[in-house]
């Protein structure tokens, strides 16, 4: 019997499951552990408490690989653009990502035992990635998941329970420095490294010496702090919900102006014109704000060998990032080098996925000496 015959001796299957609930989309790398191909599921942030009147018609309807809905205890929750259109829910920015981290998470491992046609008693391992302000929240967690998924947790397709073999949670951009760590090139333990990892909700920078963890913060300085922003000084009636209003303004910081063209609602091409006028003046002057609060945010920081700088949002202030390191004499490495295989990204989240890929390859690793598994790589070919 081959050590993957092992795993699943007894029918149970061990789940391995990395998550990342960000601003923007909840991600998680799940991997039938230990010789399963990792795969990445995703949905979109929106979730909405709902009352048992709306649950009734929620059940005649079928759920979908971006939304779901969730029963936990007496509470019930709709996920994912089935929150968003039909119940008014929101990514809750101004939550702290624990608020909702029970639900989001069931709500994922619904999503992986569909996709894997689960159907047998299931050994779960959860990693949850969170900001370092947040990381005392994991005891409770870990007791509110264990008794929801022992006591079953109500999906589309019936009671979801699971025995939760371990739960753990790490700082969110932790994941990209220990994949730094192992590359021998590098000397990291030799040095005083930056992490800058700018996300949708918020913005997170940890400090490294000589490979010991000196100083870990989180703010709210997000992209959707320049969303707001942005849609506050132009005063014309955009939507800082607006799934498509990121993606322009990311695309206009690179000279592209299309995508914010279609987004002005005025009904004449005289007003249009006059909404893109007014968006090409008032873009640069949000990115210099951002940036600004940004560089005034790190600048306490000690003085720093490298700096990573990781995340979706990176990409919007690249421009300005570069020439301030670069005057400071900073060496950036964007993105901490991680590249997601091709093969698995099947969402095009590119470097929106680096945190959640190399925190999953930490946590398999660790879970690889645990069970005594050795493991020639981590994608199977």
């Amino acid at each position: 019997m081959t050590q993957g015959d092992k795993s699943r001796s007894g029918n149970t299957i061990k789940l391995v499951m990395s998550c990342d609930l960000g601003g923007s989309c909840n991600k998680s790398i799940v991997h039938i552990y230990p010789d399963g191909t990792p795969k990445i599921m995703v949905m979109s942030p929106e979730v909405a408490e709902v009352g048992k009147i709306a649950m009734a018609q929620l059940r005649e309807q079928q759920a979908n690989f971006n939304s779901t809905w969730v029963g936990i205890g007496e509470e019930y929750y709709v996920l994912g653009s089935l929150a968003k259109n039909q119940f008014a829910g929101t990514a809750a920015l101004r939550e702290l990502k624990y608020h909702y981290a029970l639900p989001k998470i069931a709500g994922l491992l619904w999503k992986a035992c569909r996709h894997y046609n689960i159907d047998r008693p299931v050994d779960l391992f959860v990693q949850l990635l969170l900001p370092p302000g947040e990381l005392n929240d994991a005891q409770s967690l870990l007791k509110e998941l264990s008794s929801a998924l022992k006591q079953g947790i109500n999906t589309p397709s019936g009671k979801l329970k699971a025995k939760l073999r371990r739960f753990d949670v790490s700082p969110e951009g932790v994941g990209i420095l220990q994949y730094r760590s192992r590359n021998v090139n590098v000397k990291y333990f030799e040095k005083v490294i930056g992490l800058l990892m700018l996300g949708y909700r918020n913005a997170t920078y940890i400090v490294v010496d000589q490979g010991s963890l000196v100083k870990a913060e989180t703010t709210d300085l997000g992209m959707n702090w320049a969303v707001e922003q942005f849609v506050e000084r132009t005063a014309v009636g955009l939507s800082k919900d607006n799934s498509h209003l990121v993606t322009a303004m990311l695309s206009a910081s690179q000279g592209n102006w299309d995508g914010l063209r279609r987004l002005s609602r005025k009904s004449n091409e005289l007003g249009v014109a006059a909404d893109l006028k007014l968006f090409q003046q008032v873009l640069p002057e949000v990115r210099d704000a951002y940036c600004r609060a940004l560089v005034q945010w790190i600048r306490k920081i000690a003085i720093l060998d490298e700096i990573l700088i990781c995340g979706g949002t990176a990409e919007f202030v690249r421009t300005e990032l570069t020439e301030h390191f670069q005057n400071e004499d900073i060496p950036i490495v964007w993105n901490g080098n991680v590249e997601f295989p091709k093969r698995l990204d099947t969402q095009g989240l590119n470097e929106r996925a680096a945190d959640v890929w190399t925190s999953f390859i930490t946590y398999i690793l660790m879970l690889d000496e645990n069970f005594g598994y050795e493991r020639k790589r981590i994608v199977p070919e």
